[in-house]
């Protein structure tokens, strides 16, 4: 047995006595660590384009008095072209990619995250009886969570990105 194939035997025998949980938690940290400037845009991102959604909800429902179902989308509707631009050019520096190659993608994007978000706030709302803009946040947070891998590997991904790669 030659030194390579001793060395990746050892490897491999030392990564199957982690156990997942550890394996995972170093992994996420590891990623976290190499992608902070990206993740601290998306973040910041996040933020800028959560107030205007919360605040054209406001307008709509709280001023406005439209039903919430129909100021959740309207809000939802003003705040998708920031949200794209500031991510396509901000977040993912994708300034120099097709726009319509973009924009396709980030549509099938916003289409599941408009299902997730008029869901979360149904369910806030007529289950749990809890005001809608307690809903708009929830819904936020929801989307959220997967949206900056849907957007770093799918909507703003850069040919030789792969969805596995760090």
């Amino acid at each position: 047995m030659d030194v390579a194939t001793s060395h990746c035997e050892i490897q491999t025998t030392k990564t199957l006595k982690i156990d997942p949980l550890t394996f995972v938690w170093r992994y996420a940290i590891r990623y976290i660590s190499e992608h902070r400037l990206q993740l601290t845009k998306f973040v910041i991102v996040g933020f800028v384009t959560f107030a205007i959604n919360f605040s054209s909800f406001h307008v709509f429902y709280g001023l406005v008095s439209l039903d919430y179902r129909v100021a959740v989308s309207l809000a939802y509707l003003v705040t998708v072209n920031c949200h794209f631009l500031l991510h396509r050019i901000f977040t993912f520096s994708a300034g120099e990619q097709y726009l319509i190659h973009n924009a396709g993608k980030y549509l099938l994007m916003l289409a599941l995250n408009y299902g997730i978000t008029m869901t979360v706030v149904w369910l806030v709302v007529e289950l749990l009886g809890i005001s809608p803009y307690i809903g708009v946040v929830a819904s936020t947070a929801a989307t959220a969570s997967t949206s900056f891998f849907v957007m770093k590997y799918f909507v703003f991904r850069s040919k030789g990105i792969l969805w596995w790669s760090s």
